[in-house]
């Protein structure tokens, strides 16, 4: 809109970043894509994890985001403030720094995404009905 500011995107620092690799490294399959100067990683088509500044944050079913979000330092993650992306929890960095505990949140998040339907075949049958 005019007169706004345009929003600054904060680069991932070298400590997410990190963590981030870890966490993903834990993911078969995984694809890591650049986003607006930060990362996610994405399966089946859809981001399952990522890294924003100096957060790391997995995409949760609503069971697992509520029990995420009773860690000390754990909080919704938010690009831009007042504006949380839903299913998204920021990891806090005991969680993250603890291999096994992060391994079992990726593995949530994993599961959460391969349930969901792929998201390039959506777009793919939708380009096809538009030719007809």
């Amino acid at each position: 809109m005019m007169g706004e500011a345009p929003v600054s995107m904060p680069k991932p620092t070298p400590k997410a970043l990190k963590a981030f690799e870890a966490l993903v490294a834990e993911a078969p399959g995984a694809t890591v894509k650049p986003m607006f100067g930060n990362f996610g990683a994405f399966a089946n088509g859809q981001m399952f994890a990522g890294v924003f500044g100096d957060v790391v944050f997995v995409r949760l079913p609503e069971r697992d985001r509520a029990a995420a979000l009773k860690l000390p330092g754990a909080d919704s993650f938010a690009p831009m403030k007042g504006r949380p992306m839903k299913e998204y929890v920021v990891l806090p960095g005991p969680e993250l720094a603890d291999k096994k505990k992060s391994k079992v949140w990726v593995s949530r998040s994993l599961d959460f995404v391969m349930a969901m339907p792929a998201k390039g075949a959506a777009k793919k049958r939708g380009k096809a009905r538009a030719g007809r």
